[in-house]
């Protein structure tokens, strides 16, 4: 599916888009908002005492080498992480640019990978669907 998770040396720079799509309960901070503690010039500005929800995630693309600089979430509009010990990947898409996963190489490997038994959700806020033969609408609640 995604691939090997060895770690990779990459690093987020000037990205964070984590830092908009994500929601952080300990900030406040709803899903689809930017972070006021993000800049592109700077990066985080509490990085050193950020929330334990922030010092755990780190996007897929960020985990493995599998995942060229075409998966860089700045680059292709949309965040993946994963849920349920890895069985779910979320593809957290950016509402300013909800279709970019639709792009190629991503719409063909992520329908390459949900067929192949990887549950692949792809959401732009609170709606979303379910890539499969037949995709099916989800919503978050």
């Amino acid at each position: 599916m995604v691939g090997d998770l060895t770690p990779s040396p990459k690093s987020c720079g000037d990205c964070g888009l984590c830092c908009k799509l994500m929601g952080v309960t300990a900030l406040e901070k709803p899903a689809g908002k930017w972070c006021r503690h993000f800049s592109k010039a700077g990066g985080c500005a509490v990085y050193e005492t950020r929330p334990g929800d922030c010092r755990v995630f780190n996007c897929l693309w960020l985990l493995t080498d599998a995942l060229g600089p075409e998966w860089k979430p700045s680059v292709a509009g949309f965040v993946l992480h994963t849920e349920q010990g890895g069985k779910r990947l979320i593809v957290e898409s950016d509402p300013a640019r909800p279709h970019d996963w639709r792009r190629e190489p991503y719409q063909s490997t992520l329908r390459r990978w949900a067929a192949a038994g990887q549950e692949v959700l792809v959401f732009a806020g609170l709606r979303g669907m379910r890539l499969g033969a037949t995709d099916s609408v989800v919503r978050r609640v």
